[in-house]
């Protein structure tokens, strides 16, 4: 499997897995993915084979850190270890920068709670952690994990701000709402 960052010839591709993997609440217009890679300001990698898109994420640097807005890998080949090799390449890619990411919390009453769960894990097993910040915006409650160091809940305000702009970070009403700093407890809540 090959995994650089995306051709030209392989937008369409990505729209489709985008399309078909995350719900219309969570996806931003597709156009403003384009124009932040075009801009610089994020960046897309994208797993192939045999030409072939399997799977794609897409990341925002900022200073030490890099957020990671988006990993979906195509549902013609989920669970074949496509998203953990991304991870992982991006990991080695990244070795001397704190990688985040935003996971819905483990709440016992959600309708999608094995899902929750199952993706916490996946995350656990390819090398991230709880970083204990858990926040509050338009898509509800979320954890942040992190890959390589940890983040405090000021720092990714920083980071979304400058992931989403002033204005929409605004909007998104994003705010932290918890910041225990207990790693190990929350990594074992999903064992």
């Amino acid at each position: 499997m090959e995994i650089k960052r995306i051709c030209q010839n392989q937008w369409s591709d990505v729209k489709n897995i985008y399309l078909e993997a995350f719900p219309k609440a969570e996806r931003k217009p597709f156009f403003l993915l384009k124009r932040a890679v075009r801009k610089e300001k994020s960046e897309i990698w994208v797993a192939s084979e045999n030409g072939v898109v399997a799977g794609f994420i897409v990341l925002i640097p900022y200073h030490d850190m890099i957020l990671v807005e988006y990993l979906a890998v195509s549902n013609q080949i989920r669970s074949k270890g496509t998203g953990s090799k991304i991870l992982g390449k991006i990991c080695r890619q990244y070795e001397n920068q704190r990688i985040l990411l935003l996971i819905e919390e483990i709440d016992e009453t959600a309708h999608n709670l094995e899902q929750r769960i199952a993706r916490k894990r996946f995350y656990l097993k390819n090398g991230f952690e709880s970083s204990g910040v858990f926040i509050q915006g338009v898509s509800g409650n979320m954890e942040i994990l992190c890959h390589g160091g940890s983040i405090s809940g000021n720092e990714f305000i920083a980071v979304q701000t400058h992931a989403l702009g002033r204005i929409l970070f605004g909007l998104s009403k994003t705010k932290v709402i918890a910041e225990t700093g207990s790693h190990e407890e929350n990594r074992t809540r999903t064992k």
